[in-house]
């Protein structure tokens, strides 16, 4: 699923029944604090840490995961997004 997917379930998605319902009934809950907050679309091409986070999500176990070191791989995508490294998508899968 890519994030406009993800943004359109988080923010629209009304029936408890969806099999992401609860969690966007989560996320609105949040959301709907007394803070601002913008969500908005970004291409992975421009955030290779969250694309290397998400790809990794697919290792372990279903839940919720906090890790106290992080990731030497991610670093490494962490440098690219800060320097605002670009690459083209193909090469993206090649480089996880």
């Amino acid at each position: 699923m890519d994030s406009t997917a993800a943004i359109d379930i988080a923010l629209k998605c009304l029936d408890d029944d969806h099999r992401h319902g609860i969690l966007a009934k989560q996320i609105q809950n949040l959301l709907n604090r007394d803070w601002e907050v913008r969500i908005s679309h970004v291409y992975r091409e421009a955030n290779f840490a969250a694309d290397f986070l998400a790809n990794r999500g697919h290792l372990v176990d279903f839940g919720t995961h906090r890790f106290n070191v992080c990731d030497p791989d991610l670093g490494r995508w962490l440098l690219y997004d800060v320097m605002g490294t670009a690459h083209d998508r193909s090469m993206i899968s090649l480089m996880s």
